[in-house]
């Protein structure tokens, strides 16, 4: 780009610019150089990369020519977004966790299984936090585990309210010492937890009560086939709001009479019991029976074969008239004047098991059609296939032999493997 500037040509005479009213002025050249305009710089929009600029020639004189070197300009804002271009490129499809807040990262975590979230939590100090919240530890599935010692206190206070254990194996201590829960009363206790499934458990007896010592707010239990204690019927009767107890074919029981009454006065609010099986003597067995909760409406008193009598079955139907499921199977001492007793007692009796109770006479059965909402029946090892086909035929609305085992109080039942009381627990 070439600039012009005013001059006098010496061919014009003088007499012609006196009449324009034009006067040459000599100036030296170094003046005129710093009286000539500075060429406009052209400012780039960042669209386009500006164009190069040439070394211009300037004539200031006829026949002298001089080179004005380039105007240096700063770095354009193109090259600067280009490049940040370029950086946002490199980073696009990555989450800057770092920006999460803490709501949106727990919203994260709760679409992890517990051992994807224990493994997030060793990333840092912020996600252990975060990992820690209860939302996140509600309910888990540790069944046919292995258990190191220790490790099941860590987890349960956490905040865990429905806990599966079947089958698992829970070594001891259950609580370390650092945690300082053993040192806690009942009231103090901060563990949450209201469903405890121990079914079938490798566990100590002392191991249980270190667990229930500090569980005052269960709401339902189960410790088949457990070794307990005394002292862990002392300790269940701490949950006031225990609706429903499976202590099917526990041992260490079976003297302590004082304690099973104790359970049963203070857990009032039961409404589901099971105590098959569980080789009660008798002044244990009759403290059960005479302390029943009335609101009880499932029971399972199967297994006490020369223990069971009408009379304490009398005591039962006067203690539960509101019963609707009673399983009394493999009661030898039971005679026709129980059937009795239920038909008279028991209004809404739904289900009946009878099984190998062999003293019943077949032919009272079909009195039970007076019960009115009487819909099963059991009574295997009694009747033969003929007999079994009579009696459907006698009683058409009850169905007859359609159960094999009892569901009284067990937190898992049928093709629900992974449920416990009908709350489905996720697997570690």
């Amino acid at each position: 780009m070439t600039f012009m500037t005013w001059d006098v040509d010496p061919i014009v005479t003088q007499h012609i610019y006196d009449d324009l009213g034009v006067r040459e002025i000599l100036v030296d050249d170094d003046i005129v150089e710093k009286l000539r305009p500075t060429p406009p710089i052209m400012v780039n929009n960042g669209l386009f990369p500006p164009k190069p600029r040439k070394v211009e020639t300037v004539h200031s004189h006829p026949g002298e020519s001089r080179l004005r070197p380039l105007q240096q300009t700063t770095p354009c804002r193109w090259m600067s977004r280009k490049h940040d271009r370029q950086k946002n490129d490199s980073t696009m499809g990555q989450v800057p966790w770092e920006r999460l807040s803490d709501e949106l990262l727990l919203s994260v975590f709760s679409w992890l299984n517990k051992r994807d979230l224990s493994r997030c939590m060793m990333v840092c100090s912020r996600w252990h936090n975060v990992g820690l919240d209860e939302s996140l530890w509600g309910r888990i599935d540790l069944s046919g585990k292995a258990l190191r010692p220790a490790a099941l206190g860590y987890l349960v206070a956490r905040g865990v309210t429905v806990l599966r254990l079947a089958r698992t194996d829970v070594c001891s201590p259950v609580f370390h010492d650092e945690m300082g829960l053993n040192c806690l009363s009942v009231q103090e206790c901060p563990l949450k937890l209201q469903y405890l499934d121990l079914s079938m458990s490798n566990i100590e007896a002392s191991s249980v009560n270190e667990i229930l010592r500090l569980c005052s707010r269960l709401v339902k239990l189960s410790l088949e086939s457990c070794s307990v204690s005394g002292e862990t019927l002392r300790y269940i009767g701490q949950c006031s709001d225990l609706d429903t107890l499976n202590l099917a074919m526990c041992t260490g029981i079976g003297e302590d009479h004082e304690a099973m009454a104790y359970m049963m006065q203070q857990c009032n609010k039961l409404k589901s019991l099971n105590i098959a099986w569980t080789n009660l003597n008798y002044p244990t067995l009759a403290a059960a029976v005479s302390n029943l909760p009335r609101c009880l409406e499932h029971l399972n008193l199967s297994g006490f074969r020369s223990l069971l009598t009408d009379e304490a079955v009398y005591m039962v139907v006067q203690r539960c008239p509101g019963l609707i499921e009673l399983d009394v199977s493999d009661s030898s001492l039971l005679t026709p004047t129980t059937l009795e007793t239920l038909i008279n007692g028991l209004p809404s009796l739904r289900h009946l098991a009878l099984s190998r109770c062999y003293h019943i006479n077949t032919a009272y059965l079909v009195n039970l059609g007076a019960m009115p909402k009487l819909a099963t029946l059991e009574v295997f090892g009694i009747l033969c296939e003929i007999g079994i086909a009579n009696l459907k035929e006698l009683l058409p609305r009850v169905k007859v032999n359609t159960r094999l085992f009892s569901t009284v109080a067990r937190p898992t039942t049928g093709y629900r493997w992974t449920s416990i009381w009908g709350l489905k627990c996720p697997n570690m």
